[in-house]
């Protein structure tokens, strides 16, 4: 299978490195507007040997002449990109550069934003009918956790709700950057939910919730935030509710910075002009951390140890009683990252492996359309679960009946 990886930062040259150490592809090109950044986060033994290749997204016809021969695209890079106040959309033009290509396409994440929907399910009639696959925000929050919602849906004779939990949690004197600095702001923007079978817009952090995780992480509060599977799930699943709700000490960093109103959503007067303030944090914060700088952060004692944790609940009724099913998972942590896969972090490593389980179980599948990964046919959604089980990644579930 031949692979091609457009945006090679922190997630993108993971998903490049896993995809050859698993053998999943034969062959990997990753494609970059900046090749010298690309290359410097697979300047590892494992990553040096993948070429890289210059490409941009907003350059359709060109990306798609690269793409070309391909059995898919991974597409990890920002859901937008700024050009001075105004925000270009990706997802749709990395998909458009699929179907003129024929290539299958993956990404991790949708931008939402004022939509009720991900962008991308508004090409799902052209993939249709071009015969090409799309499997959208398929990494693991969003990703796994919208199969493991499904999963527990199942569970039921009829579902009410859906709630899903995720904790990112570092502990130590350093901070390790996972995501590009676009996708970190996001999580501070308008949170959507799904109440009484109404989509709802809040302030982030608006609402907090203890949520209980599996051992070692324990009771940890959690606030309502902005996140990719409220624009899915209650569009696929016959459901009423639907919530999302995040923590650690990621979380309570950006809700400091929000309640400080530094990502407030407001202009303010700099040398006699009138400039949004989150063009300015995009000029001054710094891009995701490099791969020696996050294995040295472990390996120096500056990071003590970082943890990622997903946990889904879904309430309903079966055989006339009310129930609960809940699917939950701990990722490695820092540690353990640092052992399987150097320069990877506790988010990277686990979002790039979840790609890579869907990619392999995508091989001589006959679809097209375009599946966020709580639609998929059963049998591909447990073959993703296998093959994370396969690298020791696994799924604690417990359905109990209420009194």
């Amino acid at each position: 299978m031949r692979v091609a990886v457009l945006g090679c930062g922190a997630v993108g040259s993971i998903v490049a490195r896993l995809a050859l150490k698993t053998q999943v592809a034969s062959d990997v090109l990753c494609l970059d507007r900046n090749t010298e950044r690309a290359k410097s986060f697979l300047d590892l033994e494992d990553g040096r040997g993948i070429p890289v290749e210059e490409a941009d997204a907003i350059q359709v016809d060109l990306l798609a002449g690269k793409l070309k021969g391909f059995d898919v695209v991974v597409n990890s890079l920002p859901t937008f990109m700024r050009v001075g106040e105004r925000e270009i959309l990706l997802n749709p033009l990395v998909m458009e550069a699929a179907l003129k290509a024929g290539t299958t396409y993956v990404d991790m994440a949708c931008y939402g934003g004022r939509r009720r929907r991900a962008e991308q399910l508004a090409l799902a009639r052209r993939f249709v009918a071009e015969g090409v696959l799309a499997v959208i925000n398929s990494g693991a929050s969003p990703g796994l956790t919208n199969i493991l919602a499904r999963e527990a849906y199942e569970d039921f004779d009829r579902a009410y709700s859906v709630k899903i939990m995720s904790l990112e949690d570092q502990r130590g004197s350093s901070f390790v950057i996972s995501w590009s600095k676009e996708e970190m702001l996001n999580v501070a923007t308008p949170a959507l939910a799904y109440r009484n079978g109404k989509y709802v817009v809040s302030e982030p952090f608006a609402e907090a919730a203890l949520c209980d995780f599996p051992e070692p992480l324990g009771m940890v509060r959690c606030y309502s935030v902005s996140n990719d599977e409220s624009y899915t799930i209650p569009a696929f699943l016959r459901i009423r509710d639907f919530s999302y709700y995040a923590g650690g000490s990621d979380i309570e960093t950006l809700r400091a910075l929000y309640r400080l109103g530094v990502l407030e959503d407001r202009k303010v007067n700099v040398r006699g002009r009138t400039v949004p303030l989150r063009s300015i944090l995009y000029q001054i914060l710094r891009g995701p951390s490099g791969p020696r700088e996050v294995y040295r952060a472990v390996e120096e004692g500056y990071l003590e140890d970082a943890y990622f944790a997903v946990k889904v609940v879904v309430e309903g009724e079966v055989g006339g009683s009310k129930a609960v099913s809940t699917r939950s998972v701990v990722f490695p942590s820092q540690r353990r990252v640092n052992e399987l896969l150097p320069g990877a972090t506790y988010i990277t490593y686990p979002t790039a492996l979840a790609v890579v389980a869907l990619i392999k179980s995508l091989r001589g599948r006959k679809l097209s359309g375009v599946y966020p990964p709580e639609a998929l046919p059963g049998v591909i959604r447990r073959s993703v679960l296998g093959e994370l089980e396969g690298h020791r990644i696994f799924v604690n579930e417990e359905f109990r009946v209420l009194a």
